[in-house]
């Protein structure tokens, strides 16, 4: 169903459409009975309240769970860009040639990572993925190696942050797979569908409809839309940006300079 999810705009067009249904057949089937009485309509009125009240807090509910999913991808996506801007710095402070070798392997990884925020497909971020795991196999060897050499502070403060780098990449991936639960999307589906149906067979039947039934439909498959939109990491058109990935290597690219071992008088 994530799949489907990750199209917004088809998924409102087939909510809108379900929903239109099941309005038009409650419509339908109310032009087929009797008129209702004093007392029928008044429970019919006390169900349709409590079930557009039932379907508001599933609204709501999933829009705030959306919402929080998609804030917590932004500021994953900040804290990367933090300990990737932050390692490249202690990568400085190894022996050389090993430091030139981590800086090197580090600005590949950053292009990576901005390249998965960029890729159009899934198919594109499985292949990134690969190529981010081979450079934090890559990364690791080129610390352990001084590491095992230069047992020190500086070191472990290199080695450190290689964990940190590593773990940021992890929980954001942990991030982008964590999506509104697929009960809670079945959920709202339904009491949507029964919603739409009790208002097409709430209006009265006349000569001139006024297809007041058609807003509930519209309206929730704009709020489909956008709680959709939120909750998709790749589609729709609210997406997590690597702006602080880029501003990182904007960064690095202005002060970078060549590497080498400080003149000592």
């Amino acid at each position: 169903m994530h799949r489907l999810l990750d199209h917004p705009f088809l998924w409102a067009i087939i909510w809108l459409f379900v929903l239109l249904v099941a309005a038009t057949l409650g419509r339908w089937l109310r032009a087929r009975r009797k008129a209702l009485g004093e007392g029928e309509r008044e429970d019919l009125n006390l169900i349709l309240s409590a079930t557009l009240t039932l379907l508001s807090l599933l609204v709501g509910f999933s829009f705030s769970m959306a919402s929080a999913r998609y804030d917590h991808r932004k500021s994953l996506e900040a804290q990367e860009a933090s300990v990737i801007g932050t390692e490249y710095e202690r990568a400085s402070l190894l022996p050389q040639p090993q430091a030139l070798h981590v800086e090197q392997l580090l600005r590949a990884y950053l292009n990576d990572r901005i390249a998965l925020y960029n890729a159009p497909n899934d198919a594109s971020d499985a292949k990134i993925l690969r190529a981010t795991l081979t450079l934090q196999n890559k990364l690791w060897e080129s610390v352990r190696i001084p590491a095992f050499a230069h047992q020190n502070s500086i070191t472990a403060l290199v080695v450190e942050g290689m964990n940190e780098v590593t773990d940021a990449e992890q929980s954001t991936q942990a991030a982008w797979e964590d999506r509104v639960p697929v009960p809670a999307w079945a959920l709202m589906i339904v009491i949507a569908i029964f919603s739409c149906g009790l208002i097409g067979y709430y209006e009265q039947p006349s000569e001139n409809p006024r297809r007041f039934y058609v807003l509930l439909p519209l309206l929730l498959a704009v709020a489909s839309y956008i709680i959709a939109d939120l909750d998709s990491p790749r589609g729709g058109l609210i997406t997590v940006a690597a702006k602080n990935l880029e501003r990182v290597t904007q960064s690095i690219s202005i002060h970078q300079v060549p590497r080498g071992r400080p003149h000592l008088p």
